[in-house]
């Protein structure tokens, strides 16, 4: 089995996420961080800075409690956009 199969795949999506964009221009990773900052914000749901993303229109439970789990273990946000 290889490492990728072997780990967690909600921490190798996370670890290949974080690859790419780091491979993105500037104006390309702040599309892909207006993508993903509202999954981001939904992991942190019960932090107050991200109560004006409540607003979204789909519900916590659209993202895996583990992956949720994954964003706030890593203390991920999405900053500067």
């Amino acid at each position: 089995m290889s490492d990728v199969t072997a780990r967690d795949p909600a921490s190798s999506l996370l670890d290949k996420l974080a690859a790419f964009a780091g491979d993105l221009d500037d104006d390309e990773r702040a599309i892909l961080a207006a993508l993903l900052a509202p999954g981001i914000a939904k992991a942190h749901q019960d932090e107050p800075e991200v109560a004006a993303f409540d607003n979204t229109t789909w519900l916590p439970a659209d993202l895996p409690a583990h992956l949720a789990s994954q964003i706030r273990d890593r203390h991920l946000r999405v900053e500067g956009w």
